[in-house]
């Protein structure tokens, strides 16, 4: 089975954990998939890996900027006579980007963000899901406001159906089960549901009570407003769908 070349961004930090892989899809007509921070290092082993080739399309799987900032950057770098470069772009669902490794065919995987997509690579039979997934995890960062929980398991159901045998993360290493995975990232967060609705049950009326419940009191301060902003998507998700009795609850 034929793999992706990965060029790692060094900007690991507790939310992008080692840091941003760059995939790139192809070697004389290639597709680079999340370009990562606009970092001269990173930018310019991404352009080494592909000097040879002839088209180059720059493709995005959400416009955070750990994933695209480096983006434009990068396209101006890969300009050159007898090269044609595409992009860089969130594709739209059902674009088909073709590359000598195979056809990529964007997914709508809203859910981390509403623009978020996936990339389908059947010739490699891999999905390379952005920040729907972190590699070595059983979770990834869905927060309130963009973040929607609802949109977001319907995602990981649609990559669940396409049945790939890798999964490439931006975040972390690729997941050889995919199957278990998806079936362990829906299984976390039902299981999450559960203690926010029994935090709302118990007396809980704000997003603070509700995630000291879900993470405990003692997080890392700079993870703190994160974890807030995800607490407010299952409060969000549980009010939509299954409205929590008595009371209610606030923004703090």
């Amino acid at each position: 089975m034929i793999a992706p070349r990965t060029v790692l961004a060094p900007n690991a930090s507790p939310l992008t954990l080692d840091g941003t892989r760059t995939y790139l899809v192809g070697r004389e007509t290639v597709a680079v998939i999340d370009p990562g921070p606009d970092l001269p290092v990173h930018l310019e082993a991404i352009a080494t890996a592909v000097q040879a080739a002839g088209s180059v399309a720059i493709m995005l799987t959400h416009q955070h900027p750990d994933h695209a900032a480096g983006a434009p950057a990068l396209a101006r770098r890969l300009a050159a006579p007898g090269r044609t470069v595409h992009g860089p772009a969130v594709p739209a669902g059902g674009e088909l980007v073709r590359t000598d490794e195979g056809e990529l065919c964007a997914i709508p995987t809203p859910g981390h963000t509403p623009d978020h997509c996936a990339i389908h690579w059947p010739a490699g039979s891999a999905i390379f899901c952005g920040d729907l997934m972190m590699g070595g995890l059983d979770t990834a960062l869905v927060a309130a406001p963009d973040g929607n929980l609802a949109a977001y398991l319907d995602s990981l159901e649609r990559l669940a159906d396409l049945a790939p045998a890798v999964v490439y993360p931006a975040h972390g290493p690729h997941f050889t089960d995919p199957a278990g995975a998806f079936r362990r990232y829906r299984e976390h967060r039902v299981q999450r549901l559960h203690v926010v609705q029994h935090a709302l049950e118990s007396g809980s009326r704000s997003g603070r009570d509700s995630s000291a419940a879900l993470y405990g009191p003692n997080v890392e301060p700079e993870l703190q407003p994160w974890l807030e902003a995800a607490t407010m998507a299952y409060l969000e998700y549980l009010t939509a769908n299954r409205p929590a009795e008595p009371g209610g609850w606030h923004h703090d």
